[in-house]
């Protein structure tokens, strides 16, 4: 039975403690997977970042909708939070309910709400517009994706042309000739926090770590990560995959998994071996283990547009959208204005954003 909007409880929470059993039964019976936006990343991040709540439909004891989010000052609206860790406005919506929890949050909020990162095709973005009665699509794009089907040999051997499929067996063959070379994945059990220490280390020594933006420049941010990676291990929902030259990590990489779906998280390479191309190989391992999983229906590469590198190794795509939504009692001159502003704000930060890249001679990473 669809519940009624106005017997729903809303509201915004500052702690998430007391949230965590309901919220994970959420995603167990959530319209779509939101794994970027689980309990056991954002927990972390709230106790040691600021600015973040988790918006919250109750209906009775069961949750019907969680999504951190924080509110924006240009323009002056309400959105997902955004973290290098969580960078997808897909809430946990209950399956049934999800609808009128939408639709009793949009009605409560009494204004914008502003989604990023999020499908643009499936359930979650049908009920959209049904929900909201204002809708708007600030950006729409697409990104690489994998939907594996069939076994990873046919797929190799389809993917790449002869060339290529030579090319990459020459360089984990010159690789080998470095030392004793490993391609290993986290095991259950397995204790994580080397495996964590070593992308924050690697991360941090390569070119992420020169512009600024490494994760373990961040301290807070970097003890979130680890604790976040904690969690999901213990849930059994983190993968993690590593390239190891005689016992040393060169190259590793997570992703999180829930349902059906999978979303790559961190890559970070030991430059001193990047004419080898071990963070290809790596996504070539860990492609197949997607392969292998059979419960893996599709998995998000989370990269921005025309990345250079999984775009030519993963050919699938995945159309991606930036909305804002409102509910009706939001006039539409108002919302035309939010929507026009945050378009406009973009626009700005982009041609910003080229003018910097072209002076400094970098690349959008």
């Amino acid at each position: 039975m669809t519940a009624n909007w106005q017997l729903l409880e809303v509201g915004r929470a500052s702690g998430t403690e007391d949230l965590v059993p309901a919220w994970k039964r959420l995603a167990a019976r959530a319209m779509v997977p939101a794994g970027l936006n689980r309990p056991e990343i954002v927990l972390p991040l709230m106790c040691h970042l600021e600015g973040a709540q988790v918006a919250t439909v109750r209906s009775g004891p069961d949750l019907l909708l969680a999504l951190p989010v924080y509110r924006k000052s240009l323009p002056p609206v309400l959105t997902n939070w955004v973290t290098p860790l969580t960078p997808s406005g897909l809430p946990h919506l209950d399956r049934d309910q999800g609808k009128a929890a939408l639709e009793a949050f949009l009605r409560w909020e009494a204004g914008p709400l502003m989604l990023t990162g999020i499908p643009a095709s499936g359930p979650f973005w049908d009920t959209l517009p049904e929900a909201s009665h204002r809708f708007a699509v600030v950006d729409r794009w697409e990104r690489a994706a994998l939907r594996p089907k069939g076994n990873f040999n046919t797929w190799f051997e389809t993917n790449f042309d002869r060339k290529r499929r030579k090319e990459y067996r020459r360089l984990r063959a010159r690789l080998g000739e470095q030392g004793r070379l490993e391609s290993v994945a986290l095991r259950t059990g397995e204790d994580v926090l080397s495996w964590v220490k070593a992308l924050l280390e690697l991360e941090a020594a390569g070119w992420k770590g020169r512009r600024g933006t490494a994760l373990n420049q961040d301290r807070a941010l970097a003890q979130a990560f680890t604790e976040a990676a904690m969690a999901l291990h213990a849930a059994g929902r983190l993968r993690f995959w590593s390239l190891r030259l005689d016992g040393r990590t060169i190259a590793t990489l997570f992703a999180i998994v829930e349902g059906d779906q999978a979303w790559l998280g961190k890559i970070a390479y030991d430059e001193a071996f990047a004419k080898f191309s071990p963070g290809v190989l790596l996504i070539l391992d860990a492609t197949e283990t997607f392969f292998v999983d059979s419960g893996i229906a599709v998995v998000d590469s989370c990269a921005i547009p025309g990345h250079p590198m999984i775009e030519n190794i993963w050919r699938d795509r995945i159309a991606i959208a930036d909305v804002m939504v409102a509910a009706a009692s939001t006039a539409p001159a108002k919302f035309a204005v939010m929507t026009g502003a945050e378009k406009f704000r973009r626009r700005a930060r982009g041609a910003a954003r080229d003018i910097y890249l072209k002076i400094t001679r970098r690349h959008r990473s």
